[in-house]
């Protein structure tokens, strides 16, 4: 079963940010200037390279600290929360996408909602 994901066209960086408890965290980060003026930040669960909360457990803090660091307006910025396939037989550990839908309440992202993508549909929403 593969770990440590490696960079790959979801991924070209790490994002550092303060989790539960301002715990140090970490998952992999891919940002897309899209064509219509949108900002499309890719998220990715690291597993054992992240030594604190998980991307899904913290992801509504996670996409407000990537938008500001990016200075990007919160109706500009789409965020999605990718799980890598761990090549395990077990289903949990497969790829998945995920499109999050936040509420804004003036200073951060709350209140989130997940809708399934697959990857063909990210793909595509990259070049858009």
């Amino acid at each position: 079963m593969e770990i440590n994901p490696a960079f790959n066209q979801y991924m070209d960086r790490y994002f550092e940010f303060a989790g539960h408890w301002d715990s140090p965290s970490k998952c992999g980060l891919l940002v897309v200037q899209r064509k219509d003026g949108k900002v499309l930040a890719i998220a990715t669960e690291i597993y054992r390279q992240n030594p604190g909360t998980p991307v899904t457990e913290w992801c509504a803090p996670l996409a407000t600290q990537i938008m500001k660091s990016l200075a990007c307006a919160p109706e500009k910025f789409i965020f999605v929360e990718h799980t890598p396939d761990l090549k395990s037989k077990l289903a949990f550990y497969e790829e998945t996408f995920d499109l999050l839908d936040f509420d804004w309440n003036g200073e951060s992202f709350a209140n989130p909602r997940w809708t399934r993508l697959s990857s063909e549909q990210v793909i595509q929403m990259m070049g858009e």
